[in-house]
């Protein structure tokens, strides 16, 4: 008789999808054991009228380009073809392998990327490469992108003094998503935009259901889904559909979900936290929104130059209810806070609350750093020294097996 081999099919898992897929990538989810839904959460409706446009093109003399999105590269596709005049040669910067394919795709040769694929990564690349190369020294960015855009490139873009004009070429409506089913069947939710946690929010994603794993295309995505949830959140290593289908299906064979650097967690950071998600505050977190959405000088430098990404070894937080409060920037992995002071908590009101609620958090278990904001300004090297030297000895005891390398 013939030996036939059994071949291992992957277990099938059910996710939930707010956005549509291509052909080839519900191919390709099929294979990894991945049984998809999809409900989208929002629609792009992409501009009309390209005057204005046209007239920032033609004001400008030393032109960069800059994509944080393929909608974006629509968007400056249709500029085109609509028969209006752009000049060339041109530099061209992108965020996400498919949006500097699509670029690529358009006529442009040299599409550069960051190695950190989000809006603060983008932002350097262009500052670095500004201010290396004098040819460069009065260059202005042109952003095509939406109308629900991140503040995070310009603002970083403005504080280098480095001229940036939004180009609004699609607005995104966000539709309503029927969830009436519930979402017990489902094994993970993946998300791909903020816009889309924010419909998620709308339709009632986040009231009396009890939520699966919930994933991420990128950093700011999972920044904006972490606040409506209080849960972990497991963000893709690229911004690229493919790669997040791949991730997402590991995760979920996975018995335990590795937190950093390929190594598993504790079983004491598997799942939710014992202690309330980390005393997560739902009641918090418009404000903690609002909070994020006009942060500090201090904040955003401390943020785009060492705590975003995974710049320190770990994710960290910004604007993270816990128990009462907010913290400025929260490490769930090392239970550590870091939070960045002002003026007017130089006066003793101020001074006496920020003792009861650094007493507070540190009786639930985190570890609270604090700045100044000149600090931070004025002396970040010191400030980074200080962080790292605290991460080193905050994982010797929540890892007490890594060699901390």
């Amino acid at each position: 008789m013939p030996n036939h081999k059994k071949v291992k099919m992957p277990k099938t898992h059910n996710i939930l999808l707010t956005r549509e897929l291509s052909d080839q990538q519900l191919e390709l989810a099929e294979s990894l054991g991945l049984a998809v839904t999809v409900k989208p959460s929002i629609s792009i409706l992409y501009r009309k009228d390209w005057f204005s446009v046209q007239n920032s093109v033609e004001k400008t003399d030393n032109l960069i380009l800059a994509f944080t999105s393929q909608n974006g590269v629509e968007g400056f596709e249709r500029f085109l073809k609509a028969g209006l005049e752009f000049p060339a040669p041109v530099r061209v910067y992108a965020v996400g392998g498919k949006t500097a394919e699509a670029l690529t795709n358009a006529g442009f040769d040299d599409v550069k990327t960051p190695e950190q694929q989000d809006g603060v990564g983008l932002a350097n690349l262009v500052i670095s490469d500004v201010l290396n190369n004098p040819d460069m020294k009065d260059s202005e960015v042109l952003h095509f992108c939406g109308d629900r855009r991140r503040d995070e490139f310009r603002h970083y873009l403005s504080e280098s003094k480095i001229k940036v004009k939004d180009i609004v070429v699609y607005s995104t409506r966000l539709n309503e998503m029927d969830l009436s089913g519930g979402l017990k069947k489902y094994d993970g939710i993946l998300f791909y935009s903020p816009s889309a946690v924010q419909a998620f929010r709308n339709s009632g994603g986040f009231t009396g259901n009890e939520l699966p794993e919930l994933f991420a295309i990128g950093n700011t995505t999972a920044e904006e889904l972490s606040i409506e949830s209080g849960k972990h959140v497991h963000v893709s290593p690229e911004p690229d559909t493919e790669v997040f289908l791949r991730f997402v299906a590991r995760v979920l064979e996975s018995e335990r979900v590795p937190l950093r650097r390929g190594k598993s967690a504790p079983e004491a950071w598997q799942g939710d936290d014992p202690a309330k998600n980390l005393f997560y505050n739902h009641s918090l977190k418009d404000l903690a929104r609002q909070l994020r959405n006009n942060s500090t000088k201090s904040e955003i430098r401390l943020w785009t130059e060492l705590l975003s990404g995974k710049k320190t070894g770990y994710t960290f937080l910004r604007q993270r209810p816990v128990l009462n409060y907010i913290a400025d920037f929260l490490c769930k992995e090392l239970k550590l806070i870091i939070e960045l002071d002002g003026y007017s908590h130089e006066f003793e009101q101020v001074w006496k609350k920020d003792k009861k609620r650094q007493t507070e958090l540190e009786e639930a278990g985190f570890k609270v750093l604090r700045f100044g904001d000149d600090e931070v300004i004025k002396d970040l090297r010191n400030v980074e020294s200080e962080i790292m030297y605290w991460i080193k000895k905050l994982e010797q005891k929540v890892f007490p097996s890594t060699d901390g390398g």
